[in-house]
């Protein structure tokens, strides 16, 4: 028992008696012991292994695909899968090996009781005659480990031994990196304090990396957690784990556009394979899986949504379009391929309890075990086969940097054209559903043209944006394009903003972040962000833009209930106090400057009478104060005037609908139902702008 401990823990090898264990035909061992049962065993409703192993509700799941298989003698059904078998002393025919992982590491041809392996252009098939080593071409370059340890850059060659090292500043830390092999550079995402920078770096053929530059990105780097290097285009694809979604810039960073965002709850991992156009991420927030989509985000897919937990890293094999990710919580590396078949375990069990960073080249896997700080070398086609290579400290992803681990092209759809644009794209290219197919898009505040590749200022303003709340973001988009661009910079770097406003004519979002208590402005176009009010506020729950008389009002929801406003310039040296007391808690605010009137909605919390909550109108100055609506509401919010019509609309969170009347009091209508803006905690907003025209006519 003490050999077996000692050979689990230090060596990371399952002893040798265990891993020369083998069940007979149609037989399946129990797991975690050397108990067989026959598979006839399998879901007879009896508990055969002590576990439960061969019993479950996959017994139910997958009969109907049993059924399916019209198997010649009988199914079994085990929990990763269904097969086919045969009466004891007989085999099934005409077997396709080629079908099995593993049978050849790259190419595999199928012969009548027999198949074949060869290797794709440079690689070399091995004395095995299934294995496929690279060429070393040049063979000044060797193949390397490149791996984001805290504040360096380690080398290593592939046996584990250090080549070299970089410290890029003192204090830093290196959260993610990718390199592109044509360009000989190594790039990186460098935290300080609360900013974060993209660096690069040249590798020279001897592995030292020299000439370090930033490249400037027209966005927020600080909550990145991966980057991936298109490196067929120079794009960068980012994953941003706090805003949950995954935006790509071009070379130097110049445009950035938003690629997904909907459906992503706790993003991971990126991956890209530009010579098939496929972008794969992981992502474990509401339902835990992998997902694949084209380098330009369209046809998205899932191809793995079942038995997986919490997917933290992946690695490609570009041969054999192979999909590898490790799962933190099940303790497992497994691979299935581009569409999401063939899926298989390579290994599971404590000896891979805490791997961050995947990287796959050859015969091998290359991971970071955190828990003992080692650099493993995993087997993909055996995974008993581990080695421990060498030991470093805060260790966090790894590459494996080698010229076959890139595919090169001859050409692709994203070359420059004689005007100096990549695919003829006024803005960024992007590759699509393969490397010789490109999409154009448009950075902030443009629109893709009718001719698929020049950008152009939108002839409508018209616009809308929204706050949200973990992570706190104000996020904008053009209501008159197909494509998901966005029309503003995003307002990031927020914890709660609860209440928005426009102000057409300087373009200005003002906003009210009530968890940090302060009252804030940025332009549309990212410039000018600024805090306007900070002190003596409790708790804003609305704020509305006087664009007439350049004056801002505010709800203040907190131990006095107060109705403020201020000058929009110089807010703190000039606002004033309209209306206090008599509220129970402000929300929503909403002005009509051209008849001097200001709307607000004032909460109740009695569930039992639903004539508490109200909508309260006066002068703009505070007086003739008197309550407009009241009957049957009680969590009015989202108030929101149409100017053009004279018509008022809100939201009921108690009762989950939008309502309407007309600014004379009449004809009050149920709009929408099953719409709730506000709930308790978490509250989102969405404004509708009008286009600066609009605003200016009254």
């Amino acid at each position: 028992l003490s050999f077996k401990w000692k050979c689990n823990i230090e060596l990371f090898l399952p002893c040798p008696e265990e891993a020369d264990f083998r069940c007979a035909l149609n037989y399946i061992s129990c797991i975690g012991t050397n108990k067989c049962i026959h598979l006839s065993q399998l879901c007879n409703g009896v508990y055969d292994c002590s576990d439960g192993y061969d019993e479950g509700v996959h017994c139910r799941e997958l009969l109907p695909k049993c059924q399916q298989m019209n198997c010649q003698y009988k199914c079994a059904i085990t929990r990763s899968g269904t097969s086919c078998y045969c009466a004891d002393g007989y085999e099934t025919s005409n077997l396709n090996e080629c079908n099995t992982y593993g049978s050849c590491s790259q190419m595999c041809v199928n012969t009548d009781g027999s198949y074949s392996c060869s290797c794709v252009e440079g690689y070399v098939l091995q004395p095995d005659n299934k294995s496929c080593k690279a060429k070393n071409k040049p063979a000044d370059r060797p193949s390397l480990l490149l791996i984001a340890s805290s504040e360096t850059i380690e080398v290593l060659h592939l046996n584990g031994s250090k080549m070299s090292a970089l410290t890029p500043v003192k204090g830093s830390a290196i959260l993610t990196l990718d390199y592109s092999y044509k360009e000989d550079t190594i790039c990186w995402i460098e935290s300080r304090d609360l900013s974060s920078q993209l660096k690069c770096t040249k590798i020279t053929k001897a592995g030292k990396l020299t000439d370090e530059w930033i490249i400037n990105i027209a966005q927020y780097l600080h909550n990145v957690q991966q980057i991936a290097i298109d490196w067929i285009t120079g794009n960068f694809y980012f994953l941003d784990h706090v805003s949950d979604r995954i935006f790509v810039c071009n070379q130097n960073g110049s445009v950035c556009i938003t690629l997904i965002e909907l459906d992503l709850n706790n993003p991971k991992a990126i991956a890209v394979d530009p010579t098939s156009g496929k972008l794969f991420f992981t992502d474990y927030g509401n339902t835990a899986k992998v997902e694949r989509c084209d380098m330009d985000g369209m046809n998205r897919t899932w191809i793995v949504d079942s038995k997986i937990e919490q997917p933290t890293s992946l690695a490609l094999d570009l041969i054999n379009k192979y999909v590898y990710w490790v799962d933190m919580y099940l303790d497992s590396v497994e691979v299935v391929d581009y569409q999401g078949r063939k899926r298989h375990t390579i290994i599971k069990g404590r000896q891979i309890r805490h791997l961050c960073g995947l990287a796959v080249f050859e015969n091998y896997l290359y991971t970071v075990d955190s828990d003992n700080l080692s650099i493993l070398r995993i087997n993909r086609y055996n995974g008993t086969d581990i080695q421990s290579l060498a030991r470093l400290d805060n260790a966090k992803e790894i590459h494996v940097y080698q010229k076959r681990s890139q595919t090169p092209v001859r050409s692709h759809a994203c070359e420059v054209d004689p005007y100096g644009m990549p695919g003829g794209c006024s803005h960024i290219c992007l590759l699509s559903s393969n490397y010789k197919a490109r999409t154009c898009r448009c950075r902030t505040g443009f629109i893709l043209g009718s001719d698929g590749r020049s950008c152009k200022r939108p002839k409508n303003e018209l616009f809308l944006f929204y706050g949200k709340g973990r992570p706190g973001i104000i996020r904008g988009m053009d209501l008159n394009t197909k494509a998901s661009d966005e029309y503003m910079i995003p307002i990031e770097d927020l914890v709660n903003p609860r209440a928005l406003d426009f102000h057409a004519e300087t373009n200005y979002i003002y906003f009210a972040d009530t968890t940090s208590f302060l009252i804030g402005r940025q332009k549309i176009d990212g410039t000018e962000r600024e805090t306007i009010l900070k002190d003596d506020l409790d708790n804003v729950e609305g704020i509305a833009v006087d664009w007439i008389g350049n004056n801002l009002y505010w709800t203040n929801d907190g131990h006095r209930k107060t109705i403020t406003v201020a000058r929009l310039e110089k807010a703190a040296q000039s606002r004033k106090t309209l209306l206090e007391g008599d509220m129970s808690h402000p929300r929503g605010i909403v002005v009509d400057p051209v008849n001097g009137w200001m709307y607000w909605t004032d909460w109740e919390e009695d569930e039992i009478d639903d004539n508490v909550g109200r909508i309260e109108k006066a002068w703009m100055d505070g007086y003739s104060r008197q309550i407009f609506v009241t009957s049957k509401m009680l969590w009015p919010n989202g108030l929101t005037l149409d100017y053009h019509a004279n018509v008022l609309y809100w939201c009921d969170a108690y009762y989950d609908h939008i309502e309407r009347i007309f600014l004379n009091g009449t004809d009050r209508k149920v709009k929408e139902k099953y719409c709730c803006f506000a709930t308790g905690i978490l509250f989102v907003w969405i404004l509708l702008c009008y286009i600066k025209n609009t605003f200016q006519a009254f």
